[in-house]
Order: C-alpha cells, then sequence, then structure tokens
C-alpha cells in the first residue's frame, strides 16, 4: 500500500444505468444507500454515472442520522459496514463491486481507472488526502475470504469502539493488521478518483473522473444536502472550463480552514489516537499514535497550575 440490517426497499427506476460502455467491468454491481434527505444526492449521482452499472441500492425513511455528526454518526457507520457485508454475500466468490456514498458524482468514466487501480488487489480505496489516508465513500471491493474478514472486522469494531468508520478501516490497514492478520491486499485510487478533502493539497487534476464532496467550508446539519449539491456543480464547471475561479477560491479556503488542519492533524497527524501504523516510515508524526485529547488537556492544565504556583 502507499502511503441489524434495517428494513429497507429498492425503488423500481433506475436500476441500470443506461449508458453504453466498452469497459470489461461494464456490468459490475454498484451498491449504495440513502434516506429521504438524500434523495436529491441519489438522483444527482445517478443522473451522473458514464458507465454500464448494475445498481443495487436501499432506500430507507430516515437513517437517524446525527446532526453535525462526520457522515450522520454511528447510525449511518453501522448500515454502511452491514450493507458492505450484505453486498460481499450478494456477489459470487471473486466477483467485484463497488461501493459508494451519494454525496459523489461522476465527471467522466471511471471504470477503466477502478478496473487497472484494482488489479491484484482486495480492496481499493479512494484517497482522503494526496500524501495519506483512505475514505471510504468510493471502494472497490472483491469478494475474497479476507474481503470478508476485513469488512466483519470493521464491523465489530465500530460496535465494540462506536468510532467514527473511517477511523476504524484506517487503523486497521495503516497498522498492518489488515494485511498481516487477515491476508487483505488493499491500495489507493489515483486523484482522478476525487475528494473534496484533498482541496488540502491542491485542486482536482484535469482528468478528473470522479468527485466526493466529503468536505464543506461551512458546517450543514448531516441531513442537509444543498452544500454537497452546490460543491457538486461547482467542480462539475471546474473539470468542464467553464468556471474555474470559484473552485481555486474554494481550495485555497480549504487549505487554511481551521476544521480541515483540526481533521488531518486528529486523523492523520501528530494527534492522532489508536494504534501505532507501522505501515508508515519511522519518523512519520501519524506513525506513533496513542495521543489522547484528555490527557493534553490534564498536562496542559498542571503546567499552568505550576506556572502560578511559582
Amino acid at each position: 500500500a502507499s502511503f441489524a440490517r434495517a428494513d429497507f426497499r429498492r425503488p423500481p427506476a433506475f436500476s441500470v444505468c443506461q449508458f453504453p460502455a466498452k469497459c470489461p467491468l461494464a456490468a459490475m454491481k454498484w451498491f449504495f444507500f440513502y434516506d429521504s434527505n438524500f434523495r436529491p444526492l441519489r438522483d444527482h449521482l445517478v443522473g451522473s454515472a458514464r458507465d454500464t452499472f448494475d445498481i443495487k441500492e436501499d432506500f430507507i425513511e430516515d437513517l437517524g442520522v446525527l446532526k453535525f455528526r462526520a457522515g450522520g454518526g454511528i447510525p449511518t457507520y453501522l448500515y454502511k459496514a452491514q450493507k458492505i457485508k450484505d453486498a460481499l454475500e450478494e456477489c459470487e466468490e471473486g466477483e467485484p463491486f463497488l461501493f459508494t456514498d451519494v454525496d459523489v458524482q461522476f465527471l467522466a468514466r471511471a471504470l477503466e481507472i477502478v478496473e487497472i487501480s484494482s488489479r491484484g488487489f482486495d480492496v481499493v480505496l479512494q484517497r482522503e488526502f494526496a500524501d495519506i489516508g483512505v475514505n471510504i465513500g468510493f471502494v472497490f471491493v472483491r469478494n475474497t475470504a479476507a474481503s470478508r474478514a476485513f469488512w466483519k472486522h470493521v464491523h465489530a469494531e465500530i460496535v465494540r469502539t462506536q468510532a467514527l468508520d473511517q477511523r476504524v478501516v484506517n487503523n486497521a490497514l495503516y497498522s498492518g493488521f489488515a494485511e498481516q492478520e487477515l491476508g487483505l491486499t488493499w491500495t489507493r485510487f489515483p486523484p482522478e478518483i476525487w475528494a473534496s478533502s484533498m482541496s488540502y493539497d491542491g485542486p482536482p487534476p484535469e482528468n478528473a473522473a470522479v468527485h466526493h464532496a466529503n468536505f464543506t467550508l461551512e458546517r450543514a446539519p448531516s441531513a442537509d444536502p444543498s452544500l454537497k449539491l452546490q460543491q457538486m456543480a461547482m467542480v462539475a464547471a471546474y473539470v468542464a472550463g467553464s468556471d474555474r475561479e470559484s473552485l481555486l477560491s474554494f481550495v485555497e479556503a480549504a487549505r487554511t480552514n481551521q476544521s480541515m488542519l483540526d481533521y488531518r492533524d486528529r486523523h492523520f497527524g501528530a494527534r492522532r489516537p489508536g494504534p501505532e501504523w507501522c505501515t508508515l516510515p519511522e519518523g512519520h508524526p501519524a506513525r506513533p499514535g496513542g495521543y489522547s485529547e484528555k490527557r493534553a488537556k490534564a498536562k496542559a492544565a498542571a503546567e499552568v497550575a505550576a506556572c502560578r504556583a511559582e
């Protein structure tokens, strides 16, 4: 590598995206889920597809997302992990499939990128930042024993720790656990599968094929998709060449945004809790892990008290 099933129903419309495709993976199964709040995102996602997919979508009336929690909180984390486990059961041994969030849009054909990137791997995940991190909003999975063991572990860890699903996945991969204990082979997609968190490193490449609106400058309720839809229009205009300045301004703001800086440091930097990430080189700020906000605050308070006592 580089650096409780809910009741649902499947809408009858858009069971397959009707676009011709030359890619060998044209009939790949594509799984995602959404609730009433995210129907506008779902419709935009499906409408943006340039390739042919066998769509397997779950509609849940209300996911019970937690306001202002990343990704909607524990209800969404658990449903997503279970959904991927269910998708593995639905596929034949060795069969590949795609799992995405609905705050994603296709900007060009993407299946050829998926096919080339996934050769020889059980799992391929989107980059969180250019240099480090994975994001599980756009994931290729091959149905293998290692993949099944990995997603079973992820689900169990979310239940056990009540932690952010992304943190659980990154810990399992970068610590070396997934490869050493489960035999999982994994890698990250190239930057053409772009997430807005990658704005930290600059704008998307000219040939971007996918955009995941996983970061917004403004904080919005988890159930409100309006900011993400606005961002999607902005990124699409940038890639089309009709308006480049809007996205470039967004990127400049994102690179100095305090929420972005805190997120990177807490999840992929010196303030990262959790196990050591042994796959990173010695001296990398994210390698040690084990950081505790509570201990850091207690230490700071003790130092302040000591200074006052002198």
